[in-house]
């Protein structure tokens, strides 16, 4: 996959879920038959478009602060970071639509992609040192 390809399928992601969440949110009654699968759209409509928008983010913000990595291999971290958000959000959401979210059980989920986050850290320095830098010589 290209970088181009990248940011236009991610957009494209951004737009057409926002597009459904917003339909979603307008059309559909909470209190019908149909909100069980309604509920089930909503999150997911809800995780693709957390998911593309802070993916493009934050592929525009490694853009900016990393200048000597190959625009290819900024996808990898974060595409994953955006997931990672999406799936977050969607936690914090459905907790609180069940009403058990906590201060203490969001800082326990907060705790837990972290450790993630640090896992896939330490595996892309270490399993490859060189790999998605510019040498310069």
């Amino acid at each position: 996959m290209t970088v181009r390809l990248f940011g236009i399928g991610t957009f494209a992601t951004f737009l057409f879920s926002t597009g459904i969440l917003a339909l979603i949110i307008s059309w559909v009654d909470p209190t019908s038959n149909a909100s069980a699968l309604a509920i089930i759209l909503f999150f997911l409509a809800l995780f693709l478009s957390i998911a593309s928008l802070f993916s493009l983010l934050g592929y525009g913000a490694r853009a900016l602060v990393i200048q000597g990595q190959h625009p290819a291999h900024r996808v990898r971290p974060s595409l994953r970071q955006g997931l990672f958000f999406g799936i977050f959000v969607d936690i914090l959401l459905f907790l609180q639509l069940e009403r058990i979210l906590a201060w203490w059980v969001a800082g326990i989920i907060i705790l837990l992609f972290a450790v993630v986050e640090m896992v896939f850290i330490s595996y892309d320095k270490h399993g490859a040192t060189t790999r998605g830098t510019i040498e310069e010589s």
